[in-house]
């Protein structure tokens, strides 16, 4: 399936090169970060939608991690964001570094209905809503514990393998898979609907990997502590993107990108306090 027009009406200047004086006028959002220090959602499906033409995909054919913040009312937390079909032991190991080390995969509602991924309880306190489903790691016989950066990886790739089904997870496991609502973005502003939406523009089967962007903190010498640490947030995530040469944008500009905040049938969008 080929990506959709990568027109950015939001942001004229990032598509065709071309600025006007309104675009250097002060645009701040509500986490203090000038819009134009994101990139354009365009820029960031471009970079996540490398579609590979094997699967698994080829090291050199895989996509890019994105950054989305969640909305900048609100928490203003970044993840570091990778389509399923494109987790790599390498991706994952970075992803690992720089997190919280918690990774969850958004999959979509149907493909949660396929493997047979059912909610992790039956009644859902979690403050945010985000839909947990129990927790499973590849059956792959090269699988060794689940937890390193390669058993992970091939817990993603096999959530989106065309062949897989639900005998081809073992339960629980050590990746998260999160069920996304069906309205995406226009129903829920977290960062599980967002990951679909960036897989559904990019032209990928319908799963990511996702986990939270952390500040490391200040070593405390000679004691196993760091001081200072907690979640990466607004500019932090920017500078982190810029680093690292990844696409940084906000599920605010995905929402306006998309077209409105309605899910289609006149229902507002469900606001989330949380990271996902």
């Amino acid at each position: 399936m080929a990506p959709p027009s990568l027109v950015e009406p939001a942001f004229p200047h990032a598509c065709n090169g071309t600025t006007t004086a309104s675009d250097f006028l002060p645009s701040k959002q509500p986490n203090g970060v000038s819009k134009l220090q994101f990139d354009s959602i365009a820029e960031t499906i471009e970079a996540f939608s490398k579609t590979p033409v094997t699967f698994p995909p080829a090291a050199t054919q895989r996509g890019s991690f994105i950054i989305v913040l969640d909305s900048p009312s609100r928490e203003n937390e970044g993840d570091l964001i990778l389509a399923a079909e494109d987790a790599s032991p390498e991706k994952l190991a970075f992803m690992v570094r720089h997190t919280s080390g918690l990774v969850c995969c958004p999959v979509s509602a149907a493909l949660a209905a396929a493997l047979e991924l059912p909610q992790m309880v039956s009644r859902n306190t979690e403050a945010d809503g985000t839909a947990y489903t129990v927790s499973v790691d590849s059956a792959d016989p090269a699988m060794t514990t689940g937890i390193s950066a390669h058993d992970r990886a091939l817990t993603a790739r096999a959530l989106v393998d065309p062949s897989a089904g639900p005998t081809s997870f073992r339960r629980p496991g050590h990746v998260f898979p999160l069920r996304a609502k069906d309205g995406g973005v226009r129903e829920r502003k977290g960062h599980t609907e967002a990951t679909i939406e960036f897989c559904r523009l990019a032209g990928k089967r319908p799963a990511g990997v996702l986990s939270e962007l952390v500040v490391d903190g200040e070593r405390v010498e000679g004691k196993a502590e760091r001081r200072d640490s907690g979640m990466m947030r607004g500019e932090e995530c920017v500078k982190f993107g810029r680093k690292w040469g990844i696409k940084v944008c906000t599920i605010e500009a995905l929402l306006e990108y998309l077209g409105g905040s309605e899910d289609g049938h006149g229902k507002k969008v469900m606001m989330v306090n949380g990271h996902t």
